[in-house]
C-alpha cells in the first residue's frame, strides 16, 4: 500500500514545481542612447569605461587627414609665389637702380709739348661743346688769301689753327671739303683720302670714308674735309703705315667724345707718329681717332696767344703756302 502511495507523492510535488511562476532577477534599467559625435559620426565615448576612449583616438586620427592635405595644397602656391619673385628680380624687370654716364668733364684750351719715342709731338687741345674746328679754304687756290696758319686764324678771329688738306699742282683740292656749308671737290678714293673730318653744329667726328654718306653735305654738315690716311682708329695704330720717309706731320686727333686736338711733329714716318701717338697722352686725354693732314713743307700749326701756353709756331723755313687751313674759333 505504502508502495503505491510514495509514487503518487512524488508526482504530485514535481507537477507543483514546474507549475508555480518563476521570480525573474530585477532588471537592468536600459541606459540613455549615447550621444552621436559631429565629427566622425560615432557615437561619442564615455570616459568612464576603457573602451570608449580607444574609440575617441580614430576621429582625432580622422581629423588629421584634411589638416595634411591642407598643407599639401598650399606648397604648390608658394612654389609659384617663388617662381613670381625669381622673374621679378630679372635685370630687364627688377627695379635695378643704373646710374647715369656722368659727362665727360669740359676739356680746357690749351697748348702743349711732349714727346715719344724720341717724337716731340706739339699740339692744340680743346672741347668740341665750347670750340670748333672751321674749315678756311682759298677758293681762288694756294696763297690767295692767307700765306700761312696764323693769317688764316686771324681772319676769322680763331684761336689756333694748321694746314689741312691735300691739294693739286694747279692748287685744286685733292678730295672733298665743304667751308661755311659750301661744297667743294671731289671724294677722293686714295690712301690720302681715307679719312673725313665732319663737323655740324652740335658735334664733330672723324669717319672712315666707306661711312660717310655723300647726301648729309646738303643738310647739316657745315666743315667737311677729307685728308688721310688714318694713323689711329679704336686707340690702336693703323696696320700697314709707311715706315719710310721722315719728314714733318700734321694731324687731328679725337678722342670719340668731346676732347680734340691739331697737332705737328717735327720729323718721323707715318708708321712712327702713329706708334708715338697712340702711346702719347694730349693734356689729359688719349686720342681713339687720328686722321694725317698735308705734311712736309706745307705742315704749319699756330698756336696764338690767347691759348694758354701758346704764341707758338711750328712751321719749316721753307713752308709753301696751302690750299687750306683747319682754326679752332668759338662754338
Amino acid at each position: 500500500m505504502l508502495r503505491r502511495i510514495l509514487p503518487l507523492l512524488l508526482g504530485l510535488l514535481v507537477f507543483a514545481g514546474c507549475s508555480a511562476p518563476v521570480e525573474s532577477p530585477p532588471s537592468t534599467p536600459l541606459a540613455a542612447p549615447l550621444p552621436i559625435s559631429s565629427l566622425s559620426g560615432k557615437p561619442a565615448p564615455e570616459f568612464t569605461h576603457s573602451k570608449p576612449i580607444t574609440a575617441q583616438a580614430e576621429p582625432i586620427t580622422a581629423q588629421t587627414e584634411p589638416i595634411t592635405a591642407q598643407v599639401e595644397t598650399i606648397t604648390p602656391q608658394v612654389e609659384t609665389i617663388a617662381a613670381l619673385t625669381s622673374d621679378d628680380q630679372k635685370p630687364d624687370q627688377a627695379a635695378v637702380i643704373i646710374t647715369p654716364a656722368a659727362p665727360q668733364l669740359i676739356l680746357p684750351l690749351a697748348y702743349d709739348s711732349v714727346s715719344s719715342q724720341g717724337i716731340t709731338i706739339s699740339a692744340v687741345c680743346f672741347d668740341d661743346r665750347k670750340f670748333q674746328l672751321t674749315v678756311a679754304d682759298q677758293a681762288d687756290g694756294c696763297g690767295s688769301q692767307w700765306m700761312d696758319a696764323k693769317s688764316a686764324a686771324m681772319s676769322c678771329n680763331g684761336y689756333a689753327a694748321i694746314n689741312g688738306g691735300f691739294f693739286t699742282p694747279e692748287g685744286k683740292p685733292l678730295g672733298i671739303l665743304v667751308a661755311s656749308g659750301i661744297k667743294r671737290g671731289s671724294l677722293n678714293q686714295s690712301s690720302l683720302g681715307a679719312g673725313i673730318f665732319i663737323s655740324s653744329k652740335n658735334k664733330s667726328a672723324i669717319v672712315r670714308r666707306e661711312h660717310y654718306a655723300p647726301s648729309s653735305v646738303t643738310h647739316n654738315v657745315e666743315n667737311l674735309l677729307q685728308a688721310g690716311p688714318i694713323l689711329i682708329e679704336h686707340g690702336k695704330p693703323t696696320i700697314g703705315l709707311s715706315d719710310n720717309n721722315a719728314r714733318p706731320r700734321s694731324f687731328i686727333a679725337w678722342d670719340g667724345k668731346h676732347h680734340w686736338a691739331i697737332g705737328h711733329i717735327d720729323s718721323s714716318t707715318l708708321a712712327a707718329a702713329a706708334r708715338a701717338l697712340s702711346e702719347t697722352s694730349l693734356i689729359g686725354f688719349k686720342a681713339s681717332s687720328v686722321l694725317n693732314l698735308d705734311g712736309g713743307r706745307s705742315s704749319d700749326l699756330w698756336a696764338g696767344p690767347r691759348v694758354p701756353g701758346g704764341a707758338k709756331t711750328h712751321r719749316s723755313f721753307l713752308n709753301k703756302p696751302v690750299r687750306n687751313y683747319l682754326v679752332i674759333t668759338s662754338r
